[in-house]
């Protein structure tokens, strides 16, 4: 939907502007001269213009100065719309040129020596600590100059005006747009330490004293007006992605991770420690995101019902921690390790023994003394290996499946020659073929090794 120039005037009870809204017109195809002060013109004109010291630069046969951008100096110019998101009526490309074209008319246009002049107030405002003061000549040259360096750092001191205020969502919100519209500014280091304190007090604010999401702050500026700790995390991930290789970018994974992990919400720190893990190899958070991680995947395990994951997940963890922390761990984190091994060890045997003892209540003897086997093969410190090695004996000899009552019938049917040729191949390697089970001593004997 498309709203009309004269709709749009007499909404805006800006009717009785000496202009006629309705002789906008498409550009035309026939290669129509470019007006002074469009990114065309000044394309064409650039080389050729002449600075003058203290007012602009001036090209020959047009009358005024313009800025490095090739803007009008001294005049009231509207701002031409080349590209912008078409994301409803407000973003209208018709839309935005008519209200650009009102504000020319109303003196609110780009200026550049207003916004200037704005800024240095702002400026001084800032030095002598009335920040809010500053903010609103900020905000003058920021509307004065757009999509220009003065814009840039009018934008900056807005929000350091915001942040000295105590008024940390306005704050944040100026950071933002500052990164969203320059994102290789050279303010950007300062940028991120001060989101990374802001998160870091809506954080810790939300520990000391938690809230619902919904519960609105009516009377706390510090606050956003919703879900402090839900701001303070997409704080923390804005710094991630908009400075990805600087020094707070690991930081503000650890801290989301740790606030996931203090919550009990196990996967999603489980997930910011491994994106830490992978991703930042260097980082010093190393150590502690690998014994969280290793807790989380413990925390995650649910069962001999459920996936073992986390357990397989885990046991990878302990070793690299042995390998990349061997000569870091004391001796209480070693024995920590040590029993947190033998914890993994015993819940993956109990997987592989009540399998196993499933398929032993079916009489599927066959596919018990696999899962026996392998219990024995895999985990043979753990308490359930000696069941499983008494269960592996009681069971040989005893047919493979249960018979079935109809099994005349089944014995008509001729098998499949598929499955014939594939019962006829041996196991390259199977647990019983490694199982080795030691058999006590039988009259003074010296024992023997079943294989």
């Amino acid at each position: 939907m498309v709203l009309s120039t004269s709709g749009l005037l007499a909404v805006s009870g800006c009717a009785s502007v000496n202009m006629n809204p309705t002789t906008w017109q498409w550009p035309s195809l026939a290669g129509e001269p470019t007006p002074p002060g469009s990114s065309g013109w000044w394309k064409k004109h650039k080389k050729k213009a002449e600075f003058v010291p203290g007012k602009g630069y001036r090209v020959a046969d047009v009358e005024g100065f313009f800025d490095q951008q090739g803007r009008p100096i001294n005049a009231q110019v509207s701002k031409l719309v080349e590209q912008k998101k078409d994301d409803g009526l407000l973003n209208d490309i018709q839309v935005v040129q008519a209200v650009t074209e009102v504000k020319a008319q109303l003196g609110m246009g780009p200026d550049q020596q207003k916004a200037q002049l704005a800024f240095e107030a702002g400026e001084d405002l800032f030095r002598r600590e009335e920040y809010k003061g500053a903010a609103k000549q900020f905000k003058k040259a920021i509307a004065r100059a757009p999509d220009s360096p003065l814009e840039q750092d009018s934008l900056f001191y807005l929000a350091e005006s915001q942040f000295f205020s105590d008024n940390y969502p306005d704050a944040i919100d100026s950071y933002t747009e500052l990164l969203t519209k320059f994102p290789s500014s050279p303010h950007l280091d300062e940028v991120i330490r001060r989101q990374f304190d802001i998160a870091q007090y809506w954080e810790k604010h939300h520990v000391f004293q938690p809230h619902w999401a919904t519960t609105p702050n009516l009377f706390d500026n510090t606050r956003p007006f919703f879900d402090t700790l839900g701001r303070s995390l997409k704080t923390y991930e804005n710094i991630r992605l908009n400075d990805p290789t600087g020094p707070l970018a690991d930081d503000s994974i650890m801290a989301t991770a740790n606030s996931h992990f203090l919550r009990g919400r196990y996967n999603d720190a489980d997930y910011y420690y491994e994106l830490l893990r992978r991703e930042y190899p260097r980082s010093e958070h190393q150590f502690e995101a690998h014994i969280l991680g290793l807790q989380c995947k413990l925390r995650m395990y649910q069962g001999p019902d459920y996936t073992a994951t986390p357990l397989q997940e885990a046991k990878k963890l302990v070793k690299q921690l042995k390998v990349q922390f061997g000569t870091e761990l004391d001796k209480s984190e070693r024995e920590r390790l040590a029993e947190i091994q033998a914890t993994l060890a015993l819940q993956l045997a109990t997987r592989d023994f009540k399998r196993a003892k499933g398929y032993d209540e079916g009489k599927h003897y066959e596919s018990a003394r696999f899962y026996y086997a392998q219990l024995v093969r895999d985990y043979p410190n753990t308490p359930l290996a000696e069941q499983a090695r008494q269960r592996y004996e009681e069971l040989d000899g005893k047919s493979a499946h249960p018979k079935t009552k109809i099994e005349w019938l089944v014995d008509l049917f001729p098998e499949s020659a598929e499955r014939t040729a594939i019962a006829q191949v041996p196991m390259v390697s199977s647990p019983e073929s490694q199982l080795e089970i030691a058999r006590q001593p039988e009259n003074g004997s010296a024992g023997t090794i079943v294989r």
